[in-house]
């Protein structure tokens, strides 16, 4: 295998066998910084893609990532193989003696190790090897943010590395031999208070009050005027010690160490991603020189919170020489009300060197003294799962040097407000970042061998770090079994909880979710139960109100609550999402602890706000006098405040998740099946307006069959809800109603009954294809809307019969059909009709081999569907255009429109229309192939 040698410190190098690679500058060269950065570690290509490209993604940004790397692989040459690709991810593979930044960090770690054994000199001679791999500033010929990201964080190891060296050097009486070095340090670093308190030392252990005192002066003056702040306490003390010449008080080189805690708990292996969260802290700590600096992470229970913060914590530990701090504040444990700042103030002092008889009794006297002992010492400390602000204030430091970071549930706001803390908000982990960590747990060839399902398992976590390690932990303890069983058994579960189960409460889902869940006030509670019974995936402020059954304002309350500790999250303003496993929690707690009397009044609210609030938005896109008598809301219904046609449009566009989890709402109680096929009616009016340009006030048809003695009510429950299902492309199983639809109608004497049963199977027949059956129910449909005098459903259902027609082979009743169609919609001034039959004459054309003529009539349709904005129609116009296109052999146009097409089908969720067109462009594909 070829030998690397690869250097970071400084400008970039790279050779193999010796020989230099030339590593283009900007992608190439930032791609294998970002990799080296983490050696030997799965880096997944959503991190490259930030580091090269920050928030200005170009277009398949996948794709150029793979290119670049591609680029970089080549001009390893021999190496190439270095470079391993890990699913949608990439790891460079090199030995410590091939990095300089390996090597550096390992004399690190051996200085470190000799300074605990009392080999003072020999850590010293271990850190002039470890500060001589720099050759520069690092990566000093590259450019570009993530670059300078890299570069600072390196170039600010250094200088605590030289710190280090040098105060080591003083311990061992060299304070002679390194006055001039550290003249020239800060010199060059003129604001680093450290660097400056290291020269007063040696100047004063030889002997050179005066220059020690200048050396001070001329900080003070640089300090003033770069930053307008002065000296720190430890600095000013350590002058006026020198100006005493009171070697004592001063901090002498030949001081014994002071005791170094090193609490934090062992950094997770397997950790994965939060590069961007990473950068944050990295730069909350810069940000904080010559400060107390504080930084608060906050998320939902088992995003990684804890995980994050220890792990960045290791990563910055060598510029906190006097110590890092660990407490576990328990704020969210179920087993504990949460620590005590007094007792957590008494592990810290003891953990500082402060004997137990000098502990002092009370809360505001340990504050004090803890401040005092960190006045003089550069400290980290990790604050994990704090519960609130008040907890966590009696444990921060005042004074400059030290660095504290919390972790919490709570957003915490006061600390941001009064003790100024850097926020950095913990989401949920990106698709590659959490299919990374679940690689990692299960293994790389186990993942890559049953790729669907491993993608399948980190959608049904939803991406959350706990669900995800829980899940890797039981694969990784079952190796003889499947991924595929294991993502079978989480789509098919009823309870996710007792897969994702773990004996470990701290580690168990259920568990964690629970702990803030108890916190919560009562009104809060309530609310987040009722999510679990709303169907998601976003609630509104009016929607939460009517669910409570009480005013908007005390939803709006519970909704903030709720949000402060990370159970919901709004991501735009006055829509709130709760993540799928705390949705599954939340059911748990609806069915377990509401009463069923409870349940049903909370679901009947919850349609009719929904129901009435339709019902109210399609008053205004299309004013007709003979909407069904909906009658009364219940008592606590709130509606949305909707204020014209135009807001209801946007408030139905981005509740379409909601109404489709609402049509396969199955109410515990039959009483409110009448209330949902009220809704499915009102919501297929809605979508033939929406969807096929039906325009307010034009031809509007008579009133919709009422209800006669029930009938229509069963038979609405059944077959009408059916009909907007299949319009909404929803699952076929649904269409197993439509024969109890046909039975209930033949038995009663409705006419309008018997009209909408009709529909709903000539959808479904057509749907599946079975054009002759479609046809049938058609002609059946006409003839009943014609009874009842509905117009628009009359010509609809013509249409219809014209539709199923054309692959029949009967094209002269097709064209009769249109024909009448189109007579009747210029006769009432409306131009839908003219594009729906053009699509219409345009299939009759092309069943008859013209498919020139077939073309152009497609081409008229999509052209005035376009300008009308109705997407979906003009899809549809395209799908033809592309058939006819192909047919005539202009192959490229016809791939053409058939792709843009799919793409809006896509977008609309017309899944089944989608899959088709694809169809079309793979068997072309396949045959060019061929």
């Amino acid at each position: 295998m070829p030998t690397l040698d690869v250097r970071l410190l400084g400008p970039l190098e790279v050779r193999i066998d010796g020989a230099a690679a030339a590593v283009p500058r900007g992608k190439s060269a930032t791609i294998l910084a970002v990799l080296l950065d983490d050696a030997g570690r799965v880096v997944p290509i959503d991190a490259l893609i930030r580091a090269v490209y920050g928030p200005d993604l170009p277009k398949d940004p996948d794709t150029q990532i793979q290119n670049a790397v591609g680029v970089l692989r080549g001009k390893l040459g021999a190496a190439r193989d270095r470079i391993e690709t890990v699913g949608r991810a990439y790891r460079f593979r090199i030995d410590t003696g091939e990095l300089d930044l390996l090597r550096c960090k390992a004399n690190e770690d051996l200085a470190r190790n000799l300074r605990l054994e009392g080999r003072t000199a020999e850590a010293a001679d271990a850190l002039r090897a470890a500060l001589a791999e720099w050759r520069g500033p690092a990566l000093a010929d590259q450019s570009g943010t993530a670059i300078e990201a890299v570069r600072r964080r390196y170039d600010e190891h250094r200088l605590a590395l030289l710190e280090r060296r040098l105060e080591l050097d003083l311990e061992l009486g060299r304070h002679a031999d390194v006055v001039d070095e550290l003249r020239q340090a800060a010199a060059a670093h003129g604001t680093r208070q450290r660097l400056t308190a290291l020269l007063m030392r040696a100047l004063h252990a030889g002997g050179r009050i005066a220059e020690a005192a200048d050396a001070f002066a001329a900080l003070k003056e640089r300090l003033a005027e770069a930053l307008g702040v002065d000296p720190d306490r430890e600095l000013v003390d350590l002058h006026a010690a020198i100006i005493r010449d009171d070697t004592g008080a001063a901090p002498a080189a030949v001081d014994p160490p002071r005791l170094v805690p090193a609490t934090l708990p062992r950094a997770i292996t397997r950790f994965t991603g939060r590069d961007d969260e990473i950068r944050l802290l990295d730069d909350a700590l810069d940000a904080a020189d010559g400060e107390a600096g504080l930084a608060v992470v906050t998320g939902m229970g088992g995003v990684g919170k804890t995980a994050l913060a220890v792990r960045w914590a290791h990563r910055v530990a060598h510029r906190f020489p006097d110590g890092q701090l660990y407490f576990n504040l328990r704020g969210f444990d179920p087993a504990s009300d949460g620590a005590e700042p007094a007792a957590v103030l008494a592990e810290a002092l003891a953990a500082l060197g402060v004997p137990a008889h000098q502990l002092p009794a009370g809360l505001d006297e340990r504050t004090g003294l803890y401040r005092t002992v960190l006045a003089r010492r550069r400290v980290l400390i990790l604050l994990d799962n704090a519960r609130d602000a008040a907890q966590v204030r009696p444990l921060l430091p005042v004074a400059p040097g030290s660095f504290t970071l919390v972790t919490s549930r709570d957003r915490l706001a006061g600390l941001d407000a009064g003790e100024g803390a850097d926020t950095v908000p913990l989401d949920l982990m990106t698709e590659g970042d959490a299919w990374a960590l679940l690689v990692r747990r299960i293994g790389l060839g186990r993942a890559m061998a049953e790729e669907a399902p491993v993608r399948r398992i980190v959608a049904a976590c939803g991406r959350l770090p706990l669900a995800l390690t829980l899940i890797g932990a039981w694969a990784a303890r079952h190796p003889g079994f499947s991924v595929q069983s294991l993502a079978d058994r989480l789509d098919q579960t009823t309870n996710v909880f007792k897969v994702l189960a773990a004996a470990d409460p701290g580690s168990d889902p259920r568990s964690v979710f629970a702990c803030s869940y108890q916190a919560l006030g009562s009104r809060a509670a309530q609310a987040f139960r009722l999510f679990g019974l709303h169907p998601g995936p976003e609630l509104t402020p009016a929607a939460l109100a009517s669910l409570m059954g009480g005013p908007r304002a005390e939803a709006e309350a519970a909704l903030n609550e709720l949000a402060g500790v990370h159970l919901v999250e709004q991501p735009v303003e006055g829509r709130y999402t709760m993540h799928d496993l705390l949705r599954a929690y939340a059911k748990e707690r609806f069915a377990e602890e509401v009463a069923a009397e409870r349940r049903d009044a909370a679901a009947r609210r919850m349609i009719e706000h929904y129901l009435f609030t339709v019902d109210a938005i399609a008053d205004r896109i299309a004013p007709r006098a003979d909407r069904f008598d909906l009658g009364e809301p219940e008592p606590g219904v709130v509606t949305e405040p909707v204020a014209d046609a135009e807001a209801g449009r946007a408030w139905l566009e981005a509740e379409d998740g909601v109404m489709r989890g609402l049509i396969r709402f199955e109410p515990e109680r039959p009483a409110l099946e009448a209330r949902l096929w009220q809704l499915g009616w009102v919501l297929t009016e809605l979508f033939l307006d929406r969807f096929l340009g039906r325009e307010p006030g034009a031809a509007d048809p008579p009133a919709p069959p009422r209800r006669v003695d029930g009938v229509l009510d069963r038979l609405l429950s059944r077959g009408h809800i059916t009909g907007p299902m299949l319009l909404l492309g929803t699952e076929p199983s649904l269409r197993k109603h439509l024969s109890q639809t046909m039975t209930a109608a033949a038995n009663g004497d409705d006419p309008g009954a018997k009209a909408i049963a009709s529909y709903a199977v000539t959808v479904g027949s057509g749907a599946d294809g079975r054009d002759a059956e479609a046809r049938g129910y058609a002609r059946q449909g006409h003839r009943y809307f014609r009874a009842v005098g509905d117009r628009f459903w009359d010509y609809r259902m013509l249409y219809a019969v014209g539709w199923h027609s054309v692959p029949l082979g009967d094209l002269d009743e097709a064209r009769a059909c249109f024909a009448e169609v189109r007579a009747a919609a210029r006769a009432e001034g409306i131009p839908l009709g003219d594009a729906n039959t053009a699509i219409g004459f345009g299939a009759i054309a092309h069943a008859e081999g013209r498919f020139e003529d077939a073309a152009a009539c497609f081409a008229e349709a999509l052209a005035w569907y376009e300008e009308q904005g109705m997407a979906v129609s003009a899809a549809f116009a395209r799908e033809h255009l592309g058939d006819a296109r192909a047919a005539a052999g202009r192959l490229p146009e016809a791939d053409r429109e058939w792709a843009a097409a799919a793409a809006v089908y896509d977008d609309a969720g017309f899944t089944a229309e989608a899959d088709r067109v694809r169809a079309k462009l793979d068997a072309r594909a396949g045959n060019e192939g061929r």
